[in-house]
């Protein structure tokens, strides 16, 4: 991965969406188990390269998600990190989102806010809209009324793209390269890299198997999945980030791995709430 001295407060907000969107993976897959869930991870340090100027981080990341296919997803995300500097310097960053996008790939609300030591450093409101899932997009900001921006034909929004990987897995698994739009840097679409496994029977995370957290979970099939995101612009050699865990066909997430260059921090699974699933007409 690459070397930088971005701040870990500009790493965590582009990564926010990413792993948004990918925590979403199969709830929206009718061949799936629709599972609306509350999950909530401890965050910790993973690696730290020279160059991160990191010396530890810990944290907390909580995800919600409750619809149907039918109504569309709603998705709360709420990432608390702090991180403290070899000079004893500390930083804590508190990043939540709201978001929703329609069953049929057409519509994407986005809000998001962000707090830097307790002072809102950002905060903003994205939406995108387009006749088909195929077409090309209208967005536009809240932060910048006069530049609406479009979405290139054929790029899938977080949910489209999730379900592209999902029927992957069941297809044996294999790479997979798309462009995806999940509103993580603004008006910026990438181009995301994904490498997914095959299905494994239940009971196959050995990780999971003393986590009292994951029970629930002992008799759900899972994949592994690795998603890098590339800039469109130019031919960068490395991913601007990557995320990276096991999928449970229910939809839950465990042995997060959120690569961010210099520094990569992993996420364990602490509390898992099912949540009422919302029956289509």
């Amino acid at each position: 991965m690459r070397h930088s001295t971005t701040p870990p407060e500009e790493k965590q907000l582009k990564t926010v969406l990413p792993v948004l969107s990918l925590l979403l993976l199969v709830s929206g897959a009718e061949a799936a188990s629709v599972a609306p869930h509350r999950a909530i991870y401890d965050l910790t340090l993973l690696r730290a390269n020279e160059g991160a100027s990191l010396q530890s981080a810990s944290g907390k990341l909580a995800f919600e998600i409750d619809g149907s296919s039918c109504d569309g997803y709603t998705v709360n995300f709420r990432m608390a990190t702090k991180y403290h500097q070899p000079d004893g310097g500390v930083s804590v960053i508190d990043t939540l989102s709201t978001t929703y996008e329609n069953g049929a790939a057409t519509a994407l609300r986005h809000q998001f806010k962000e707090s830097v030591n307790g002072k809102v450093r950002d905060s903003d409101s994205i939406k995108v809209s387009r006749e088909t899932a195929e077409a090309e997009g209208k967005g536009e900001m809240k932060s910048k009324p006069s530049e609406p921006f479009t979405v290139p034909s054929g790029a899938a929004l977080p949910m489209q793209h999730q379900l592209k990987l999902m029927a992957l897995s069941e297809a044996g698994g294999g790479r997979d390269s798309s462009i995806v739009f999940d509103g993580s840097d603004g008006a910026k679409s990438f181009r995301a890299i994904s490498f997914v496994g095959k299905q494994r029977p239940p009971g196959s995370v050995a990780r999971d198997s003393g986590n009292a957290a994951a029970a629930a979970l002992k008799g759900v099939s899972s994949f592994p999945l690795t998603v890098s995101y590339y800039n469109l612009d130019g031919n960068a050699e490395m991913p601007e980030y990557q995320v990276s865990f096991d999928m449970y066909d229910n939809g839950v997430a465990t042995g997060l791995v959120l690569d961010y260059g210099d520094f990569a921090l992993s996420g364990t699974l602490t509390d898992l709430t099912f949540l009422d699933k919302p029956s289509c007409p």
